[in-house]
């Protein structure tokens, strides 16, 4: 279960802190809850992180601690036009979202087209140029 995204000297993302978890005891209703495995934490290196919701999206701790803002409808505030800031771009200037922890449950071409359009706002974030492969004729 992923604890937090760890960063380097450079504000930039060097991987995820996760923890193992284990069924705990049934609570009053029976259900039993993951609960963390004492000492099971570790670091997951990675030069970018994603971060995937499904339908349902709850802002965790984590996340808000990053300075990432959620509408009242518990969604990331990631407009698709910027409204001041680069398409997909949370209020944490160095994270994007997009699909549907953005816009709600929709189809996954929608966000496959969102994460296209926000890698487009990361590499003019970078200040990078594009570098666009033309598919290979058939």
């Amino acid at each position: 279960q992923p604890l937090s995204i760890e960063s380097g000297a450079d504000d930039e993302a060097i991987g995820v802190t996760v923890v193992e978890t284990k069924l705990g005891e049934p609570d009053a209703s029976g259900r039993r809850n993951a609960v963390p495995v004492e000492g099971s934490e570790s670091l997951l290196e990675a030069d970018v992180v994603i971060i995937a919701f499904g339908f349902s999206p709850t802002l965790p701790d984590w996340l808000s601690s990053q300075g990432v803002e959620a509408g009242s409808n518990g969604r990331i505030v990631a407009p698709a036009d910027g409204n001041g800031r680069l398409p997909y771009q949370t209020s944490n200037p160095r994270l994007f979202a997009g699909g549907d922890c953005v816009r709600g449950a929709d189809l996954v071409v929608t966000a496959v087209a969102e994460g296209r359009d926000a890698a487009g706002s990361i590499v003019q974030l970078l200040g990078v140029k594009a570098q666009v492969k033309e598919p290979a004729a058939a």
